[in-house]
Parts: structure tokens; sequence; C-alpha cells
């Protein structure tokens, strides 16, 4: 309570600032002042997810690896997911509190820094407590440098083009499914998985750390407004409605009394669970479930990022002029529905279907879900906001990796998993579809 009031009073201090003082932004060279800087940040934002990229979607590659190197089985090969869920859980509401208290630009560099040695770490691994330690580092950086941060300093940028700009960014997560996941698995396999995880620390310290000295925090403290504009009232679209509802701002506790807040955080959840289960085990179920090749595992993978870029960009602009909640429904419903295709597939076409479905349920869900959540609760206190609803849904993720490779265990394969986890998604999907944006605090 300590912590929200002093930052509470941080942000008036930091408004009353404003008309007195200016802060300069600063000058990338051949662009000046000809682009809003807005658009900076989404760039230095689409290097961030890139990051994030490699190392959530390319964890999934290690563990063929892992496996014939020290004969991990499947449960134990999933449990940092879920070790590092339950870091996510405590880890959420402070970084929130960091990014609303310090800005992104600390915070960012901080977790880069962090990703960097974590990934380093990786590669020295030699028994099953330095691999934990190793995945606990990591998934502290990406939390740091990852999607939470690097959104709400977008949202902070945007108002009526918040869910393009999001889209934009997020092409970066994609981009890193087309290039950085099957250039991973070309490095494992041609010069080994140990130093594969060491150049990748490498890449990151080089590469994110002069990117994340480019974040700033919102747009008025350097004497603009939102989306470039003149000023901050609403303008209206040809079609005669405005841009954006009226934008008002909740608390933490009065977000917390609100129904939307509590619909997408279970939404939010169950479609978390099962993108979390299909992409912790999907090499391990097509190369041994299947008896796919490697190759052929990451081609898989490569056309679900390929279809996640159309997808992004599309609901990027439908999520700027259609209700944002029924948007999310139906991209979680299409996630679920590839998830069960995955569960009953025995053939390569199957396996590519289940990419396509994936790709677009993916591509439009992640951001439309965080604009959602920007127009949903405001700007002021976004971060925190958002920490907590991604902390309420980590028991769930906390769950699914390790049972899914438990009942793998059992049964031989993941196919009951699989189609168990597509019915879980289609209630997220029910939940997302009826969180409708809350009335003003107060009314």
């Amino acid at each position: 309570m300590c912590m929200q009031i002093y930052f509470q009073r941080l942000d008036v201090m930091t408004e009353e600032n404003l008309e007195m003082k200016t802060k300069a932004l600063p000058q990338i060279p051949f662009l000046g002042d000809r682009i809003f800087y807005g658009w900076v940040i989404v760039a230095v934002g689409m290097v961030g997810q890139f990051l994030q990229g490699i190392a959530f979607q390319g964890f999934t590659t290690y563990l063929g690896p892992l496996h014939n190197s020290f004969g991990w089985n499947r449960a134990i090969l999933a449990g940092p997911r879920s070790v590092t869920q339950v870091q996510s859980a405590v880890l959420g509401p402070v970084e929130g509190y960091l990014i609303d208290g310090l800005g992104p630009r600390k915070v960012v560099m901080t977790g880069v820094f962090i990703l960097g040695l974590g990934f380093i770490l990786f590669g020295f691994i030699d028994s099953l407590w330095m691999y934990y330690l190793a995945s606990m580092v990591i998934v502290l950086g990406t939390g740091l440098q990852g999607l939470l941060v690097l959104s709400v300093t977008v949202n902070n940028w945007f108002r009526r083009r918040r869910t393009i700009a999001n889209s934009i960014m997020l092409l970066g997560f994609s981009t890193a499914g087309i290039v950085g996941v099957p250039l991973l698995v070309l490095l494992q396999t041609s010069i080994g998985w140990r130093e594969s995880a060491i150049g990748s620390g490498l890449v990151v310290w080089v590469v994110g750390l002069p990117c994340a000295m480019l974040l700033r925090t919102k747009p008025e403290l350097y004497g603009l407004q939102p989306d470039g504009d003149s000023s901050l009232s609403n303008e209206t679209t040809g079609k005669g409605r405005s841009n954006i509802d009226v934008d008002y701002d909740f608390t933490l506790r009065q977000s917390l009394m609100t129904r939307a807040f509590w619909f997408v955080a279970v939404g939010s959840a169950l479609g978390n669970l099962g993108m979390g289960t299909a992409q912790v085990h999907l090499f391990l179920h097509l190369e041994q479930g299947l008896g796919f090749e490697r190759s052929t595992a990451a081609f898989v993978w490569m056309v679900a990022s390929l279809s996640n870029v159309p997808s992004r960009l599309i609901g990027g602009i439908l999520g700027d002029r259609m209700p944002k909640n029924f948007i999310v429904g139906f991209a979680t419903f299409s996630m679920a529905i590839s998830v069960f295709i995955l569960g009953i597939a025995d053939r390569v076409s199957l396996a590519f279907a289940y990419a396509i479905f994936y790709g677009i349920g993916w591509g439009i869900r992640t951001p439309v879900m965080n604009a959602l959540q920007g127009e949903y609760f405001g700007r002021q206190s976004q971060g925190v906001i958002r920490g907590w609803l991604q902390s309420i849904g980590i028991p769930f993720s906390i769950a699914a990796p390790v049972l899914a490779g438990y009942m793998a265990d059992i049964q031989g394969d993941y196919r009951m998993t699989f189609i168990i986890t597509s019915f879980v998604m289609l209630i997220g999907a029910f939940f997302m579809s009826a969180a409708k944006r809350p009335a003003a605090p107060g009314v």
C-alpha cells in the first residue's frame, strides 16, 4: 500500500512538472523530428519482442537435445516452465510498480542484461539444478524486458492507434518464429546446443542494450500528445464516431471491483494455458509422437509464425474499429481448434493445419488483448493492473506444462492432453467474449 501511494504521488508530481519543463528526446540519425517518436518506441519494442521470442519459442527446441544428453523425461524437461511461472506470478505486480515508478528504460535495460546472462548460463548446464537455475534467470530477464513492459509503454504513446501499434511491435515475436527458431535448430545441429545458447546470450547484449536506451515513458513528458496529436480532444472518423471512447483511468482497487477485470483474467489465463501447453511440448510431440524430422517440426512452427504476421496486422486494424473482447474471443476459439487438430493429427497435413489455425488466432489475440487492457483500465496505473492480471492466471500456467508432460509419460503420447486442452480454451474464449468494457469509475 505504501508503495502504491508513493508511486501515485510520484505520478502527480510528474504531471505538475510538465508545464514547467519538458525533456528532450533522443535524436535518431536520418529521422530527426520527421516521425512521431511513438513509432521509435514501437520499433524498439519489435526488437525486444524478437529477443523474447528467441527465449520463449526457442525453449522447446532445446528439449530434444537435453533429453538426448541427460535422459530426462518429459515432465522434468517441462518443469522449468512451471517453476518459472511461479516466479512470474511473484514478479508480475512488481514489474507493474517498476514500470509505473521507474519508467521502461531502466527496467528493460536490466532485463536485457539478465536475459543475456541466462542464455550464457544455459550453455554451461551439466545438471538438473543448473537447468532450472538458468531457466529462472532467463524468465526473470524476459519479464523485465518483455511484453508487459513494452506494451504498457506503447499504450502510453498511443490511444487511437493503440491496437495497430501493438500489432506492429509484436511482429518482432513473429519474426523470431520465422527466422530465429529455424536458425536455432540449424545452429544446434551444426555447432551444438551449448554454443547456440551462449551465442544467443551475446546477441541479446549486443542488440538489446543499445535499443533499450531509446525507450521513454510517455509523450507528455516531452511536450507531445499520444498518437502525435496536437491536442487530447477526441477526433472523429469519417464515419462520425470517435476513434476511441472517452479515456478514463482506474486504480488497481477500482479495477478489481469490475466484472471485466475478472473475465479478462480468467479468459486470458485459460487461453495462455493452451498456448503454453502446445508450445512447450510441440517439438517433442512432432518428433517423438508423430515421428517427424527436426527440420519438419521446425518448418511446422515456421508456418505458424508466417500465418501470425498478416493476422497481427489484420487484428491491429480490426481492433481499432470493432469491440476488442469479441475479437480476442474469436482468436482464442481459433487457437482452441488448432490445438484440437494437433491432438488428432496423424500426418503432416494436419500438423500444418494446426500451424495455420494457431498462427491466425495467436496473431490476432496478443495485440488486441494488450490494447484491450489499456482501453479498459486507462494509462495511469496500467502497469500494476496488468501485472495483477498476469499473476492471477499463473496457477493455470504453472500446472499445465508439467501435467501435460506427466500425462504423455503415462499414455505414451500427447493426444488426449491436447484434446482436453482445446476444450479448456473454448471456455476461455467464452469469458473473453463476455468481458465488456467497464463503466467509468464512480459511474
